[in-house]
């Protein structure tokens, strides 16, 4: 699920569709439009550029680029896809996959363009570029994340991220760019510094007896987690 321009939340499914949902009024709950784009196969995962109106979906056969409801192009894939991650700035695409890979391609217009492979020792479970633009972070199934940058796809620095006991699930980017958080199967968050990247602060049994699902910063010293205890939790994370 990605939000829109307005509010307007875009999600896929087992139908094999793109769909859109709109609040009728502030405060509303979004309800669905009859809108309803065909992937013709099943999504794993979708990117959305507010701006352009521009989403890409992965699915198991191939990605897929809409411009509104509109679908403009597709490339076929040889990988399951697990995430999708759009650059703004670079149109550079970055799609996870379960043989270990992140996938980069340039968007150039409506098209997709293979550009290079970041191989990890895990499968691909999230990606995501910074707020500037400047980093990648991507994790994977062997308890790792790895900073990129994006100039080069080289990595950022060589400190190991790999304190997480389990599956890394998530990754989510402070607004500033400076931090990136790290949801896992083992039940912890772990908060990490790109300035200081020997530097990290744990959440243990942030969801007790559940797997970390979601990721998202309110600002720069508050998180929001989700996991399968079917709860949401807000962290303060002050960054002195």
């Amino acid at each position: 699920m990605r939000t829109g321009k307005d509010g307007t939340l875009l999600t896929c499914g087992i139908d094999d569709t793109l769909r859109r949902a709109v609040a009728s009024a502030e405060g509303e709950v979004p309800s669905y439009t009859s809108d309803a784009t065909p992937l013709g196969a099943q999504p794993r995962a979708l990117d959305h550029l507010a701006d352009e109106d521009l989403t890409i979906v992965a699915t198991v056969k191939e990605l897929a680029v809409i411009v509104g409801t509109s679908k403009q192009s597709t490339l076929p894939i040889n990988y399951e896809p697990s995430c999708v991650t759009i650059d703004p700035k670079s149109k550079h695409v970055a799609v996870g996959g379960a043989d270990s890979k992140v996938h980069i391609y340039s968007l150039q217009g409506t098209s997709l363009t293979p550009v290079t492979e970041l191989t990890h020792l895990g499968a691909i479970t999230d990606a995501r570029y910074s707020p500037d633009s400047t980093y990648l972070v991507a994790c994977d199934s062997n308890r790792k994340l790895i900073l990129y940058t994006t100039e080069e796809y080289k990595l950022a620095h060589n400190k190991e991220w790999g304190f997480h006991t389990a599956r890394v699930n998530c990754v989510a980017w402070s607004p500033n760019g400076l931090r990136v958080a790290s949801g896992s199967l083992d039940t912890s968050i772990i908060v990490w510094s790109v300035q200081q990247p020997a530097k990290h602060v744990a959440v243990k049994n942030a969801h007790p007896q559940s797997q970390i699902t979601g990721l998202a910063w309110v600002d720069d010293e508050t998180l929001s987690s989700v996991g399968q205890d079917a709860n949401t939790r807000i962290w303060s994370l002050p960054t002195s």
